[in-house]
């Protein structure tokens, strides 16, 4: 005797898989990017999202994958997707954390729609109250990275992260929109004394408001100096300016203002950074070039 509604149920399935296909369904989520390779991956994991209701349009936002490309593996410190906490997915358990002691007391940032368009995928920044901390600390005389997409519409003098040992303290690094609305990079020497010697880099491309812009920085230790790269182009070159040449060399070269907390959201001089940030990345130890920079803002 022949199962009718064993035929009915196979007859569906083998049509919804098809309808599937034809109309770009997909499933919420590929968490080994490896296997996007596999046809036969693809159509297990589509008959599955068929079956437990969770197909998407192939447009539609999914959830990030946490798996960090080979290429970016190496020197990595610390990587914050931002997706509704401060946590570190580098693997390193840098995990972002509100300061405490002289700084701003804090609850941390709001969460808001990322730069992929996943929900509460970035941090929302108030200008007024908010922040984290990272322990990331670059050196002058070694290479490293920041990157970080950015959406705001506070173009002009608007801080995005720094060090200080105090809030009006003299700072060591900022990150900043300056009052002309490029991404600056600008580093402070301690065996000045002051505040007056450093380092300076000004992209030459303006940050447009309220679009996500990718900007990095790349430090190259035994130069001394570095590169601003906005949206995966370089956009402007360090230069020393004050009467100090710069980091020295050596085992004790002398270094910027340092030491933790790095503060984002927060920067010299005590000013609150208004808008989101997605995906902040911290590299010790090596240089981003474009590959890698390209690699980066690919990432959903």
């Amino acid at each position: 005797m022949v199962n009718h509604n064993f035929q009915i149920t196979e007859r569906f399935l083998v049509l919804a898989f098809f309808f599937c296909l034809t109309f770009f369904c997909q499933p919420i989520s590929f968490n080994n990017t490896g296997d996007y390779e596999s046809s036969s991956y693809r159509e297990t994991k589509i008959l599955q999202c068929l079956l437990e209701g969770s197909c998407t349009l192939k447009n539609a936002s999914k959830e990030r994958s946490y798996q960090i490309p080979a290429s970016l593996v190496s020197g990595l410190f610390a990587w914050y997707p931002l997706d509704g906490n401060s946590n570190d997915m580098s693997g390193n358990a840098q995990h972002g954390y509100f300061p405490g002691g002289v700084w701003p007391v804090t609850s941390g940032p709001s969460y808001a729609v990322g730069h992929s368009n996943l929900t509460n995928g970035s941090a929302s920044f108030n200008g007024t109250n908010q922040l984290f901390a990272s322990d990331f600390v670059p050196l002058c005389h070694e290479d490293f990275a920041i990157t970080f997409w950015i959406n705001t519409n506070l173009t002009s003098n608007n801080r995005i992260l720094g060090y200080q040992a105090a809030p009006s303290y003299n700072p060591g690094i900022t990150m900043t929109l300056n009052v002309s609305g490029y991404p600056e990079f600008l580093s402070f020497w301690i065996a000045s004394g002051g505040n007056t010697d450093g380092l300076m880099v000004t992209s030459s491309s303006v940050v447009p408001a309220n679009v996500w812009t990718h900007i990095a920085y790349v430090h190259n230790g035994s130069t001394r100096q570095g590169t601003i790269w906005v949206n995966g182009v370089i956009t402007g070159n360090t230069s020393n300016f004050g009467a100090y040449a710069g980091c020295t060399t050596g085992t004790s070269p002398n270094q910027w203002h340092n030491g933790t907390p790095l503060n984002i959201g927060y920067a010299y001089p005590s000013q609150f950074y208004v808008g989101m940030l997605d995906d902040i990345w911290f590299f010790k130890g090596r240089q981003l070039n474009e590959s890698d920079i390209s690699t980066l803002m690919s990432l959903p």
